[in-house]
């Protein structure tokens, strides 16, 4: 028999669970002033070093993944950006280009290596653009 309590219990759950899943993507205000959207428009490799840094420096932090028709998500995404206080990144099917975006990441690389030591390269995502190289 399922008492009222079990399904307050239940339904606490289940809406931690969500509004916990929204405190893990940017905002749209976010997104719009991060150097992850403007990197399309960066023509150099000291545009994306300095949009990386002013990320940094913002709070608001993006690994430059591969980029898709249609955004991926893994299973263990949400909890690498939790710990590591850092958002996966996919601009979709019209990319920045590749080496300045390896530049951005490289950024970001060193920023996490430097707040967390190695830990976070065993569960980042594979697919970050220029991880291979950083490994």
């Amino acid at each position: 028999m399922v008492t009222t309590s079990k399904i307050l219990m239940i339904s606490l759950f289940f809406l931690s669970s969500i509004l916990s899943y929204g405190q893990l993507k940017p905002t749209d205000e976010q997104i719009n002033r991060s150097g992850a959207s403007k990197i399309v428009f960066a023509d150099s490799l000291t545009q994306a070093i300095n949009l990386a840094n002013a990320d940094i420096i913002e709070g608001t932090r993006f690994l430059l993944l591969k980029s898709r028709i249609s955004p991926v998500v893994l299973a263990g995404d949400e909890k690498f950006q939790q710990d590591y206080k850092i958002y996966y990144y996919e601009s979709g099917c019209t990319g920045p280009n590749e080496k300045i975006a390896i530049e951005y990441n490289r950024v970001m690389f060193k920023h996490l290596t430097q707040a967390y030591g190695k830990k976070w390269l065993k569960n980042v995502r594979k697919d970050v653009l220029g991880l291979k190289r950083y490994n």
